[in-house]
């Protein structure tokens, strides 16, 4: 690859990007010229002309006698060259070099646009050759921004946390397809006391890490007080007095107050069970390539991609693929350019694809909800109720469902069916009322959210604008958007939460203290949800449970201390010879159970 970094470089000092089509081209250079251009001697730029001549890239024509120099032909034309290199690169597994090339090398998009078509065939899933008599089944999916951490414990984004998935287990799982039910997975058996206070888990016999050592219950002590004690998810545990292994396959847990919950909050992502000796030996060599007992090892994690390789002795049966490649592109790439999938069509709402007519069609709806999150804790006009509720007012959800084809607007954190659009008042003379009535002085508001929602924001701040509001955006990475400092720092910020689990997700939005939501509730507002939630985990029956969970929403939506937009729809068009495929809580799609019914390449 070095040899096509030099020539690209020729290509950069002496090509003409006016006519990246001409066939060939000759230019007049010096050895001395060359040195410079290189940063190297005489005798190495001998090497590398030599070198570019082997693989056909230029002719070199020396210049014989006083005064006359010495020539370059380029062979390759610069739009073919780009392309190839490219390709070259992708194929080494270097994505983001390839879109740095091009984006640094053209003007236009039209070779960037080859590229991506081109690009288009590689992902989706697939029979790869692996030699002449054997394949695996691969699928290769392209995202646009890398998981932050793998570390159960301090999961924030629900692509991290879908990850973790398929490398880590739990002791239990959720099946909301199995009537919302708590199911066995490590473990698979478990009870309690009479008043939800000690909590005993059985565990499987033969669950062995991808490292080849059995998991036994001291893999589960460790793992708990390491969430209680070093995690941004210990309310998980706050219930939690002590954990014991009573022998290698059984664990106690003795809790400070009854939590008929437990079972159902440790299905979370972040209660995955880790290997306790290899987290104790070197954790910050164990997180650059985390083990766990999952469907898939992790195999390769780098700036470009993530290899995951399937996990043959899984003890709840070997997943279908033999391997999963996750391609982490560029997230600068303009949505109507973004991939569609020759053998499988990411198709979120937003960016609607016709496949061809016999593909199938796969559709959910992604537990998530995305809001505005008013600070409460800092001075400026929010802390109004009478604005808050302006602002309410002037949302016309109807408009943005319309404008960003999302699919349901949000009226609480589940979406709820019952609450059709037309339930959602939309009344500007009223708004314009409680503005006046707020006092508001034009004073503008800091609104931070994560890149990926800019175009969200900018339609909030448009329809805040129309009543005289100001809002400045503040647009930041993944990265600073998860750290305790951004969230005080706001007037309001823009985000969107995932539900995996209804019950659990909700508890960890009101409990979590890394969480926005919990940054923007003032004291007096915490204390009184920490209340609610003793007795909502102190509750056994689902229903009452529920009762009091609308409790802490309904006095949420009377204090106007959300500004609930939209849940998002997920729609993936499958190719017919791809089962198993389909779009989980996380608004992923579970890699175990997809499988090819037909060869889609040839290996013989």
């Amino acid at each position: 690859m070095l040899t096509r970094e030099r020539y690209l470089t020729l290509l950069n000092e002496y090509g003409t990007r006016d006519n990246p089509t001409e066939l060939t081209f000759v230019q007049e250079v010096t050895l001395q010229e060359l040195t410079k251009l290189f940063h190297c001697t005489e005798r190495n730029v001998k090497l590398i002309v030599r070198k570019l001549e082997d693989e056909e890239l230029i002719r070199w024509h020396p210049g014989r006698g006083r005064g006359i120099r010495s020539q370059i032909e380029f062979r390759v034309r610069r739009d073919e060259f780009l392309l190839e290199y490219a390709k070259r690169l992708v194929d080494k597994g270097e994505y983001q070099t390839a879109f740095e090339i091009l984006n640094q090398n053209e003007q236009d998009q039209e070779i960037l646009e080859q590229f991506i078509k081109w690009l288009n065939g590689k992902f989706g899933c697939s029979e790869e050759p692996i030699s002449s008599t054997n394949c695996i089944d691969l699928f290769r999916l392209p995202v646009y921004r890398p998981p932050l951490t793998l570390d159960p414990a301090n999961l924030i984004y629900g692509f991290d946390a879908h990850l973790t998935r398929q490398i880590f287990d739990r002791l239990v799982q959720y099946d909301s397809d199995q009537n919302s039910m708590v199911v066995p997975m490590i473990a698979h058996h478990w009870d309690s006391n009479q008043d939800a206070t000690e909590w005993v888990f059985h565990l499987r016999k033969g669950v062995r890490f991808h490292h080849k050592r059995e998991l036994t219950a001291e893999d589960v002590v460790f793992t708990f007080n390491r969430l209680r004690e070093r995690s941004l998810h210990n309310w998980l545990l706050m219930t939690m007095d002590r954990i014991e292994a009573i022998n290698p396959y059984t664990v106690k847990i003795h809790l400070k107050q009854p939590n008929w919950l437990l079972p159902r909050m440790l299905c979370s992502a972040t209660a995955a069970i880790l290997p306790a000796d290899l987290v104790s030996q070197n954790e910050e060599m164990f997180w650059k390539l985390p083990i766990g007992t999952g469907a898939f090892r992790l195999t390769h994690w780098s700036a470009n991609q993530i290899n995951l390789s399937v996990n043959t002795e899984y003890f709840l049966g070997r997943a279908y693929l033999d391997a999963v490649e996750i391609v982490i592109l560029p997230e600068d790439i303009p949505g109507s350019s973004r991939l569609k999938w020759e053998k499988l069509i990411d198709n979120e709402a937003r960016f609607p694809t016709k496949p061809e007519n016999d593909w199938n069609r796969v559709e959910g709806l992604w537990k998530n909800c995305s809001l505005i999150t008013w600070n409460r804790n800092k001075t400026g006009p929010q802390q109004s109720l009478s604005f808050r509720q302006a602002v309410n007012l002037i949302i016309d959800r109807t408009k943005l469902i319309h404008d960003e084809q999302q699919e349901f607007p949000a009226r609480s954190f589940p979406r709820d069916p019952s609450f059709a659009s037309g339930t959602f008042r939309y009344d500007r003379d009223a708004a314009l009322q409680l503005l006046r009535e707020s006092g508001y002085d034009g004073t503008p508001l800091i609104l931070v959210t994560p890149d990926h929602l800019y175009e969200d924001a900018e339609w909030f701040a448009e329809q805040c604008d129309s009543i005289g509001i100001s809002i400045e955006i503040n647009c930041v990475t993944n990265n600073i958007c998860a750290s305790e400092d951004i969230g005080p720092e706001a007037d309001c910020m823009l985000t969107c939460l995932s539900f995996a689990d209804d019950e659990v997700c909700q508890l960890e939005t009101y409990l979590q203290r890394q969480c926005h939501i919990y940054q923007h509730m003032e004291h007096n507002l915490r204390k009184w949800i920490y209340e609610i939630i003793k007795d909502i985990l102190a509750t056994p029956s689902m229903e009452e449970r529920s009762a009091l969970f609308q409790q802490i929403e309904f006095r949420l939506h009377d204090e106007a201390q959300f500004l609930f937009l939209v849940h998002r729809k997920v729609s993936t068009y499958v190719h017919p010879s791809i089962r198993g495929l389909g779009i989980n809580r996380l608004g992923w799609m579970d890699f175990k159970d997809i499988w090819l019914t037909s060869p889609i390449c040839d290996c013989s």
